[in-house]
């Protein structure tokens, strides 16, 4: 049994994320493919587009076998947290021998040398990187000016590798391989189609962040009219989300799902009634404190606050995190800090029925409590220990998801600890 696994948001999933997994299955000889997924919370700092359920229904039609869920806290922090998260989830598991990822041109070379860098940090890499933050760089891009720095005369390929989001997430992902000292071997797929800023949809192959804007605009619930680019749109929607296309809409077209305007008035309440933030929140510094108490107004909408908010050394994504953590009431722990990860369980979301195998050899080696139903989540941990304080935020931020969702389309919400796998 040769196993591999990615860790993915699919947020939605696309004809791109099917390409990724039928090439993982050729190139890696894999009889099964898992899927670590991001929950109903993305590390872009919002709300996925739709739940967790339905986006793992599109990930085990489009080829997954199993998709298994990545805790909260880890799929809404930063690179490093995610990658390290997610890979020693995969390696809990006892059965995965591949851990395959994208890239726009990479090659495995391409990596080894950052990747022994970020892991040993000399001394002149991190002198480097201080130097970047004292000049008020954020830490992405001082840590590209560290690495390029220490390759004369390759400083302007180093940083066109690193500009690219599914690179770095590369590297975090070899370098948690490396920490975790994993038998896991990396396989990388070259991407085919649209880059993953892309804007605009073209063809099968088009970005997540294309389909989502396409959506956004064209099958908002408040529009009426149908236009002749509504159509066009609605074709490019068509070639992308594949035979996913009706399922997916018949859960959007109604409103059933969350974005940030509808988080809002959860923010503007913890500003209005609790007070400081400094200190009390996952990714909440002093200076993000201050700024915020600095620029927020209860009348700015989400848009207008990030604007207020931005800064030369943070990256909007970053504040955005901060502030899905302010909501999701998600406090400062010590497991919590860059570089410590703690992997309570792995809660499977859904499984094929082929994938029966799969799930019986998973149950005999993994390292970790493997949950299928959630019912049984409080009876698995202590009420008070760090791995139910994760499983917390998981149910919490779902209970909340799950609530605006069924309020916006009209049903009536389903319990999370209520919620039953996807079985296809």
């Amino acid at each position: 049994m040769r196993t591999a696994g990615i860790i993915a948001e699919y947020n939605p999933f696309h004809e791109g994320h099917r390409y990724h997994i039928e090439e993982t299955r050729r190139k890696g000889r894999a009889d099964y493919v898992i899927a670590v997924m991001s929950g109903d919370y993305v590390q872009r700092g919002e709300p996925a587009i739709v739940d967790k359920y339905l986006r793992t229904e599109m990930a085990l039609r489009g080829g997954a076998d199993a998709v298994i869920e990545l805790p909260c806290a880890y799929a809404t922090a930063s690179a490093e947290q995610f990658a390290l998260a997610g890979v020693r989830l995969l390696d809990s598991l006892g059965v995965v021998d591949l851990l395959s990822f994208g890239s726009e041109w990479a090659g495995a070379g391409d990596y080894e040398a950052l990747a022994d860098i970020l892991c040993q940090e000399p001394e002149e890499y991190k002198e480097k990187l201080k130097e970047g933050l004292r000049q008020g760089l954020s830490f992405p891009a001082a840590r590209q000016e560290a690495l390029s720095g220490l390759f004369p005369g390759k400083e302007e390929s180093i940083r066109r590798f690193l500009r690219q989001p599914n690179h770095i997430l590369g590297l975090e992902y070899m370098k948690a391989l490396r920490k975790e000292k994993s038998l896991m071997e990396p396989l990388i797929i070259r991407r085919d189609g649209s880059s993953y800023h892309e804007s605009e949809i073209h063809g099968s192959h088009s970005s997540a962040t294309a389909v989502r804007k396409q959506l956004m605009q064209y099958h908002n619930p408040g529009r009426s009219e149908v236009s002749e680019e509504d159509d066009e749109t609605d074709h490019g929607l068509k070639m992308a989300l594949g035979d996913n296309y009706e399922l997916f809409l018949s859960r959007f077209d109604r409103g059933d799902y969350v974005t940030w305007d509808d988080l809002m008035p959860f923010l503007r309440y913890t500003f209005l009634y609790k007070g400081n933030v400094v200190g009390k929140y996952f990714g909440m510094d002093a200076d993000l404190a201050r700024r915020i108490r600095k620029q927020y107004r209860q009348e700015l909408s989400w848009s207008q606050l990030v604007d207020a908010l931005h800064a030369r050394n943070r990256t909007d994504t970053a504040v955005k995190r901060a502030l899905l953590h302010v909501v999701l009431q998600m406090k400062y722990a010590p497991w919590l800090e860059e570089g410590k990860v703690l992997i309570p369980c792995a809660r499977i979301l859904g499984f094929r029925k082929e994938a029966a195998p799969l799930l019986k050899k998973i149950r005999e080696c993994a390292r970790i409590p493997v949950i299928q139903k959630p019912s049984i989540i409080n009876k698995t941990f202590m009420r008070h220990s760090p791995e139910m304080q994760l499983m917390d935020y998981d149910i919490r931020g779902a209970y909340l998801y799950e609530q605006i969702a069924a309020g916006k389309s009209s049903r009536p919400p389903v319990a999370e600890l209520r919620k039953i796998q996807v079985i296809l």
